[in-house]
């Protein structure tokens, strides 16, 4: 027992000489930190214990065990990094760009536009969209492509024809129409469809006929006048051009009593 008390002492004695260079080897603005961090760690100690987060402890260790809190550090660094590299330009931007976004949804929302999307949808699935998005291309192409000479001409054929459509309107176009009905329902319209290029094919017959008795009337104009009485006639009769003429007719007559009853 006493062996036990003289090793008790001695360690005693060790401890106070530890102690005893400690204070020693301490300067009072050692002594100034160690107490203010000391201070700042009771300090900690209760705040964590106010605000409850040692039932975070169980967590945090899960979070380390599962490599969670590494990558939530990582991801701190990446956000960080991207913070460094972000101008106050991009900023900006960025802040213009959400700002417009949320004012779209905005005003979709209030538009009730969300109504429009099954359409949409349906829009996309049966290739309608693509169409659309063709025929927007087209449309600009050729607005590209327009002079304004060309716009002016087209604006003049367009104002024409609603021009002409309202004086047809106005002229009794619809009779027009109507009685046009009433030839293709009797079937004339057709006859004349047909008959039409053959009348055309002797409109040269036609012209030279008219001339004939323009030139005849301009020279029965131009000819002295008859004698008259018997004689005259006689030496018309004996006149071989007369007899010509007269066998003309003739033949015309029997033409035309022979093919105008037939309608041919």
């Amino acid at each position: 027992m006493n062996d036990g008390v003289k090793e008790n002492g001695s360690a005693d004695a060790e401890v106070e000489r530890v102690v005893s260079a400690a204070r020693d080897a301490l300067t009072d603005e050692m002594v100034g930190r160690l107490s203010s961090t000391a201070a700042d760690a009771m300090d900690m100690i209760d705040q964590v214990q106010r605000s409850g987060l040692g039932k975070a402890i169980p967590q945090l260790a899960r979070m380390v065990n599962d490599g969670d809190l590494e990558r939530l550090a990582q991801l701190a660094r990446l956000y960080a990094a991207a913070q460094d590299a972000v101008t106050d330009e991009m900023v900006a931007r960025l802040t213009e760009a959400v700002s417009g976004g949320l004012s779209l949804a905005d005003q979709v929302q209030r538009a009730g536009l969300e109504r429009a999307i099954p359409a949409l949808v349906q829009l996309v699935e049966n290739g309608d969209l693509a169409r659309l998005v063709r025929l927007a291309r087209l449309y600009s192409s050729a607005e590209d492509a327009m002079t304004e000479e060309m716009v002016g001409r087209v604006a003049d054929t367009i104002g024409g024809g609603m021009s002409l459509l309202d004086r047809l309107n106005r002229g009794g176009g619809e009779r027009v129409v109507a009685m046009l009905e009433r030839l293709e329902h009797s079937g004339a319209l057709e006859k004349m469809a047909n008959t039409m290029p053959r009348v055309l094919e002797r409109l040269d017959q036609v012209h030279a006929l008219l001339e004939c008795i323009e030139q005849a009337a301009i020279a029965s104009d131009k000819a002295p006048r008859s004698s008259g009485g018997f004689g005259g006639l006689w030496r018309t009769m004996k006149d071989p051009e007369t007899q010509d003429a007269f066998g003309f007719l003739v033949l015309l007559g029997k033409q035309l009593r022979t093919s105008c009853p037939r309608g041919t």
